[in-house]
């Protein structure tokens, strides 16, 4: 790691800019390693905190003999009253996995509506796998994205297990859990991100090559270039496409910052062109070439016609050819 990147990744962590740019290399290079060993040691101490909590579980507010009840007036009419049946389900469901919560259902229903209340119990346990993976997202709202879409995979994968789902929300509200949570997540991102920002793709390549975020660059990318065609992007890997972008907005600012290069020099050029100052010409033709390829301060020169000034055109040839000469 470079001195500016140092420098830059330091500032993240309030150090001002000033500070670090009067650090000779030595001192920020402690600095940085001080630094990363204090915050992965924080990250660490932060697990083990975690580890060492003690989950306390909530007490059972739902009272199942009510929702029992419920359920038996919800479909002993003769037109079931569906909405009050789903939310009694989904309230069961809070306590109890999908066998336990038919046989509740069922105990409450006749004979012939044994295949009717089973599908809707089913139905509703699919909603309340759903409800929970939704309360597992608002818990994790304050994860970076990348942390977030690894968290939601990992219980999305699990949404069969509601006991699972169920305590694992638990875990993540009690005792301000998911601030601590939040932050373990926050911690190993930014870790990863600050130095070893090579292994993002590897630790989160499924986040990557998700169809959305692909879907996001492909945009970006053909918005900054008509080279590539649609089925071409899609085709690469989100880390391919991430380097081209990367490569991409480092031309366009290049050629940006060129033009206004361009810009500025040919009204110097041009001011000491119309002065007829051999020294002051000499002098910002050397500036010029220093920051501008041959081939722009020539495009620049030939703006202005010096052929009426010999002495200014002798001067410029003589200029480019020691600029060639040391170029080579």
């Amino acid at each position: 790691m470079n001195r500016r990147e140092i420098i830059w990744q330091l500032s993240q962590y309030g150090y001002t800019k000033e500070k670090l740019e009067s650090m000779p290399m030595s001192d920020l290079a402690k600095l940085f390693k001080q630094t990363s060993k204090e915050r992965i040691t924080e990250y660490m101490n932060t697990l083990r905190a975690d580890k060492q909590t003690e989950i306390i579980p909530g007490e059972d507010s739902n009272n199942i003999e009510r929702e029992m009840e419920l359920v038996y007036h919800a479909i002993s009419v003769e037109d079931i009253n569906f909405a009050i049946l789903y939310d009694a389900i989904e309230k069961i469901l809070e306590k109890y996995d999908l066998n336990e919560a038919i046989e509740l259902v069922l105990s409450q229903s006749s004979d012939k509506q044994y295949k009717q209340m089973t599908q809707i119990t089913e139905v509703a346990y699919r909603s309340f796998q759903e409800i929970l993976l939704d309360r597992i997202e608002k818990l994790c709202e304050f994860y970076p994205a990348e942390e977030r879409f690894e968290q939601l995979k990992f219980y999305g994968d699990r949404r069969e297990d509601i006991n699972f789902l169920r305590e694992s929300i638990a875990n993540m509200s009690a005792q301000n859990n998911q601030e601590r949570l939040s932050k373990i997540a926050l911690l190993k991102y930014d870790i990863i991100r600050d130095y070893y920002p090579d292994s993002m793709y590897e630790n989160y390549e499924q986040f990557y090559e998700n169809e959305e975020e692909k879907n996001e660059i492909i945009e970006r990318i053909m918005s900054l270039t008509k080279a590539y065609t649609r089925p071409m992007l899609k085709a690469k890997k989100f880390q391919v496409l991430s380097h081209i972008e990367r490569v991409l907005i480092e031309d366009r600012d290049r050629e940006k910052e060129e033009k206004a290069l361009i810009k500025q020099y040919t009204k110097k050029l041009g001011d000491v062109i119309l002065s007829e100052d051999e020294l002051a010409f000499a002098m910002m033709l050397k500036e010029a070439l220093g920051v501008l390829d041959e081939r722009d301060v020539t495009r620049i020169i030939g703006n202005f016609d010096i052929s009426s000034n010999p002495i200014l055109l002798q001067r410029f040839n003589a200029i480019m050819r020691d600029n060639r000469r040391t170029n080579k």
